[in-house]
């Protein structure tokens, strides 16, 4: 089945569209904190991409764009550190694109280019607990959810989030 998307490496030059999609209140409901002002959201951004800081050098970061594969239109982004054979996994999507099914192409096209690049990984992810969108995605993605204390140490883990394991393949 061909793709719906479009996925493409994230640059400094498409946070300005990428921020009027994601800077809206019910995404920073989903993921916590408040919606940022348009220079913390750019501010943040560039510093991720700019890739991992030297003391944190045996991380590999990856961020894509993703667009419709048709209209072009600007639909979220995927973005995954890779250490070892650990692939922690992310995604934001446009509110108004939810339950279209794009986040769960966008993740399988994630768990594949992660493979591609850095060979057989786990995935791990995490979420709020009234996340139930997120959780229900990452159960269709094969992730099982995990029991506190069970994790390795995950840089996006906040104290009650829940978090997920999809063993590699």
């Amino acid at each position: 089945m061909p793709s719906r998307l479009r996925i493409s490496p994230l640059r400094p030059q498409h946070l300005a569209e990428l921020g009027a999609v994601l800077r809206h209140p019910a995404v920073y409901e989903h993921i916590g904190g408040s919606v940022p002002s348009e220079a913390e959201f750019r501010i943040a951004l560039e510093w991720a991409l700019a890739g991992p800081p030297p003391a944190r050098a045996s991380e590999r970061w990856f961020h894509y764009l993703v667009r419709h594969a048709d209209s072009r239109v600007m639909l979220g982004r995927l973005e995954a550190t890779v250490v070892g054979h650990l692939a922690e996994v992310a995604f934001l999507f446009a509110p108004s694109v939810w339950g279209c099914g794009y986040a769960s192409e966008g993740l399988a096209w994630l768990h594949e280019a992660l493979r591609q690049e850095a060979g057989e990984l786990d995935f791990w992810a995490t979420t709020l607990p009234a996340n139930r969108r997120c959780q229900a995605l990452l159960r269709r993605a094969g992730y099982e959810p995990v029991p506190p204390g069970v994790a390795p140490a995950l840089r996006s883990y906040d104290d009650g989030d829940l978090v997920f394991h999809r063993r590699g393949g």
